[in-house]
This record gives C-alpha cells, sequence and structure tokens, in this order.
C-alpha cells in the first residue's frame, strides 16, 4: 500500500501506492503510514516527502467508503490519526501533490508543513453533499491554513478548484508544471536540511501550538457535537450515503 525509502542526506519519500483504490484511507494503509513515520522519526530523518505515484490523476480520494463507520468517524479515523502525527514529528513533512484531492485526502495537506503542487492537483470535499457533519477539529484545521470566506465556499458548496485557486488560497505554497514537481520539493527539501535540525523542530513545534490555540468555551463544543450527531443520525444523510454507495457497485465503477 505504501513505499517507504530514504536517503544518505536523511531525506525520506513515504509514496501512497494504492492506485486501484485511488490511494483512499483504509485503517492498514494508515498503518503502514504510522510505521513509516516511527522508523523515519527513530533514524534521524530531516524531512520527509508525502507523495503519489507518479502519473496518478487522483492523489488521495480520502477516506475508504468500504470501511467507513459513521458512528466512529470521530473517534477512529484513519486519516485523523495520521494528520496528527504529521503534525508531532520534529522533522517538516512536505506533500507533493500530483493529481486531485478529495474528501479526507485534503486533512493530509491541511496538516503538512509545505505543499507543493501540480497544476492538475484540483481539491474537493463533499462531506456536506453527504449530509455528513465535521467536527470543531477537523473545521480548525480548515482555518488554520485557509481564509474563511475559501474554507466556507469549498464546504458549502462541495465544488472542485483549481490548483491555482487553492494556492490562491493559502493552501498550496507552490503550483509549478508537472514536469517540474519533484525538482522543486526535491530544491526546498534541500534547502531544509541545510538549517538547523533542532532550530526548525522547535518553530514547527511552536507554529503548530500556536494554531492549535481555541477560545471556544465548553458549552459551545457541546452545542456543536450535538448538532453533527443529529444530522449524521438523520434519514436524509443515511439516505444521500446509500446513494453514493449503490452508485460505487454498479458495473465499470
Amino acid at each position: 500500500m505504501i513505499k517507504y525509502t530514504a536517503d544518505e542526506q536523511h531525506i525520506a519519500t513515504l509514496t501512497l501506492n494504492r492506485d486501484d483504490k485511488r490511494n483512499a484511507f483504509s485503517g492498514e494503509l494508515a498503518k503502514q503510514i504510522l510505521m513509516c513515520f516511527a522508523d523515519a522519526e527513530s533514524n534521524g530523518v530531516r524531512v520527509l516527502i508525502l507523495r503519489a505515484n507518479p502519473g496518478v490523476k487522483v492523489w488521495c480520494a480520502g477516506h475508504d467508503l468500504a470501511e467507513l463507520d459513521l458512528a466512529k468517524l470521530d473517534t477512529e479515523n484513519a486519516i485523523i490519526e495520521v494528520a496528527k502525527k504529521i503534525q508531532s514529528v520534529p522533522f517538516p513533512v512536505i506533500a507533493m501533490v500530483e493529481g486531485s484531492v478529495h474528501g479526507g485526502g485534503l486533512l493530509l495537506l491541511l496538516s503538512a508543513d509545505s505543499v507543493i503542487a501540480a497544476e492538475n492537483a484540483e481539491v474537493a470535499i463533499t462531506s456536506n453533499k453527504l449530509g455528513i457533519p465535521l467536527s470543531l477539529e477537523l473545521h480548525a484545521y480548515w482555518l488554520r491554513v485557509m481564509g474563511l470566506h475559501k474554507a466556507k465556499e469549498l464546504l458549502f458548496t462541495a465544488a472542485t478548484i483549481t490548483a491555482l485557486d487553492a494556492y490562491h488560497a493559502g493552501l498550496y505554497n507552490h503550483v509549478v508544471e508537472q514536469g517540474r514537481l519533484e525538482q522543486v520539493t526535491n530544491e526546498i527539501a534541500l534547502r531544509i536540511i541545510e538549517c538547523s535540525p533542532a532550530a526548525v523542530a522547535n518553530s514547527k513545534y511552536q507554529l503548530n501550538l500556536l494554531a492549535q490555540q481555541s477560545s471556544l468555551g465548553e458549552l459551545d463544543a457541546v452545542d456543536v457535537r450535538e448538532r453533527g450527531a443529529d444530522i449524521l443520525n438523520s434519514d436524509d444523510t443515511r439516505s444521500r450515503i446509500e446513494r453514493l454507495l449503490a452508485s460505487l457497485r454498479r458495473p465499470g465503477i
């Protein structure tokens, strides 16, 4: 499901290798990724590049619908586990994105330290189209990286935006031609390893710590959770998900 290498300069590359499932996140995929992060941390990796196989049309399709359990979406979520690990490891994680990114796959980009994208790296999140409410924690990821208005547009419309739009919204650091994607990503990785690893790790820790601060009171948090539970358990949400799953079971899809 993944490929992992590390070179003599301590630059690691973790490649999503589940092309037949459009790199949809399963529990097993998340487990393998977390093992690679543990290995990278114990072996002094300085930068990790997270990518898909060259030439793919979809970088990550989000959650594996075959394992989607609405009751455990906030408590046992494979993508959230990986996103938290991306934020907690001391070395920078660069997402190198070729192909479109959907749903929960965007959480990997929102939690990465830098995102270098090809011109075909469109993004879309369709949770509201399915009637699946995002938690406060997930909404917070959007606001840490993107402007409020663009985040609302993506969430309210479930529409796809171009790589250039994502760049202007703050999701991507750079958008480059597909043929230059690896070159630009490697150049940035090389510049990072010229800096003090301890200083870089400290900057990452402090910036993420500041970004995670929230002044939301407990009563408001409880209200948000209750609203989400009502939406998640509604007939409308269940019928929307059933229609999606039925469409994916059609021959040829």
